[in-house]
């Protein structure tokens, strides 16, 4: 019942706007770890990150192929390694929304918290949510999400509201399409790093699918939130 209440609410909030939010906070993003090109898409023309920098909600940022960025929101104890060819949203218009995955592949990384936030991850087919986990996305071009659950839990949550919530576990995958229902979570074993080297493989099921990082340097070990950067490898690069 108490998980039933709770996920209740996850909804209602994420369908709560901004404007029904009258304590919404600006987030701050900061860039604590780099290998190759982070953009903010700007007017006009992006402009690039650097280590050191910050970003804020409502930012849309991209990474380059061959690249890699970590950002983390000391505020809510949240560490995002974005993988090559991603593209996200720095979440403000819902309580509790910290990023919004348009496409590509990152891992996330959630250290202890104490604050009421529910802290949330969304893609065009789900809103995944925790309360001190790490994990793997992949979301295809045409919006279907592959989640990899490398610690603790997490539900995943149909955006609309018609489909009951899946809990994927510690070692469990699942694949989400577009408005369809998760699938049943089945096993894996894929470590954190295999994932940032993209040695994933593809989404269960979808021929064709599979994801590249393209970024064989940088950081591969497994920082949590409040850490200085993400290795000796992550360092700003030119080109």
């Amino acid at each position: 019942m108490r998980r039933g209440l709770l996920v209740a609410g996850l909804l209602a909030a994420f369908a709560a706007t901004a404007a029904d939010d009258p304590e919404k906070k600006t987030l701050t993003y900061d860039v604590i770890g780099l290998e190759g090109k982070l953009l903010r898409e700007v007017e006009p023309k992006p402009e690039r990150l650097e280590i050191g920098d910050q970003a804020h909600s409502g930012d849309r940022l991209r990474t380059k192929s061959s690249s890699q960025a970590d950002l983390e929101v000391v505020s809510h104890a949240a560490l995002f390694r974005l993988g090559s060819g991603t593209r996200c949203t720095l979440a403000h218009d819902r309580p509790g929304l910290l990023l919004h995955v348009e496409k590509g592949h990152l891992r996330a990384i959630f250290g202890a918290f104490s604050g009421e936030d529910a802290r949330l991850v969304t893609t065009p087919s789900a809103v995944l949510a925790v309360r001190g986990t790490q994990y793997g996305l992949q979301v295809e071009k045409d919006g279907d999400t592959r989640l990899v659950v490398f610690q603790g839990v997490v539900d995943v949550i149909d955006p609309t509201g018609v489909h009951p919530p899946v809990r994927v576990e510690s070692g469990q995958q699942t694949r989400i399409k577009v408005d369809k229902p998760p699938k049943t979570p089945s096993e894996h074993r894929i470590s954190p790093r295999d994932w940032d080297l993209g040695r994933g493989g593809s989404i269960p099921g979808a021929a064709g699918s599979g994801f590249n990082s393209g970024s064989q340097g940088g950081a591969t070990g497994s920082p949590g939130p409040g850490s200085q950067g993400a290795g000796s490898g992550s360092k700003r690069r030119g080109g």
